[in-house]
């Protein structure tokens, strides 16, 4: 990135930090040379860093400082014992009305366990291709700042293959068009009318399509004909130019079970959550 963006990402995470109160923000380095924080930052131009925590606790250090002395400014992760470098990520991409930073996760230890490593990464980070969305305004900087300390914690622990394992990343920046657009289909009122009546129609019921559940049976009159709808078709296989919604896409669940088939990323389908129910009962 420019030495311009470096300098509004700082500012705008200043203000958060001056306006907010979340207290994500910690504490702050200004935009002046470092001294005494680690002997690969120290004396580097500099537009200032944070020390941010999440609410679990874990913090990190965020830098924007011109890494490689080339022009180019980066935002550089480092843990808050300022050990080494966690990440450096400089490149920007653009999405639609979004810039997004991306870096990849690519480990290169000798001891031939990269792999796992990926695979460790891969299946809680939910990609080895990192999008972090670029804030341009104040509502949007404690979703970045998430963002960059779950990458701080994936990214360690895959290194060490810890078996404390981190939470699902939450963010998903680069899916939150497709995201919107899954929602809006399952708000599709037409078409949810229609498959709940040809439902009732055939079995004179609307029973979850995971767990059983009967809203009328367990509510009465206030619960008949009551159940939600749950989009089929995985996130990924949506697109943006918007196929058609075809009735086999429609599962009706309760809503506990739709809340849990959208519990993490890669979400869940219904089969899936079928065994999990089976295995609990």
């Amino acid at each position: 990135m420019d030495r311009k963006l470096a300098k509004d990402l700082y500012k705008l995470i200043d203000n958060y930090q001056n306006t907010s109160v979340d207290h994500m923000v910690i504490d702050s380095l200004n935009p002046k040379p470092l001294s005494g924080f680690h002997q690969w930052a120290d004396s580097k131009e500099f537009e200032g860093g944070f020390l941010i925590e999440n609410n679990n606790g874990l913090r990190v250090w965020l830098l924007f400082i011109e890494w490689l002395e080339n022009g180019v400014f980066y935002a550089v992760i480092y843990p808050e014992n300022k050990s080494g470098p966690v990440a450096e990520i400089h490149k920007i991409v653009s999405d639609k009305d979004e810039s997004l930073f991306e870096w990849r996760y690519k480990p290169s230890k000798q001891d031939g366990m990269n792999e796992k490593r990926k695979e460790y990464f891969e299946k809680y980070f939910l990609s080895l291709e990192v999008y972090i969305s670029v804030p341009s305004t104040v509502g949007q900087v404690r979703d970045f700042l998430n963002e960059i300390i779950s990458l701080s914690e994936n990214r360690q622990k895959a290194d060490t293959l810890d078996k404390d394992t981190p939470d699902f990343r939450d963010g998903f920046p680069e899916g939150k068009v497709k995201e919107r657009l899954h929602k809006q289909r399952e708000r599709n009122t037409a078409l949810i009318k229609l498959v709940k009546r040809e439902v009732f129609a055939k079995s004179g019921k609307l029973e979850c399509e995971c767990c059983g559940f009967d809203f009328e049976k367990k509510y009465g009159d206030i619960g008949r004909e009551f159940i939600e709808a749950h989009h089929t078709l995985p996130v990924s296989e949506l697109h943006e130019d918007g196929e058609e919604t075809k009735i086999e896409h429609i599962a009706l669940v309760c809503s506990n079970c739709h809340r849990m088939l959208h519990r993490r990323r890669p979400w869940l389908n219904i089969n899936e959550l079928k065994k999990l129910i089976k295995v609990s009962s």
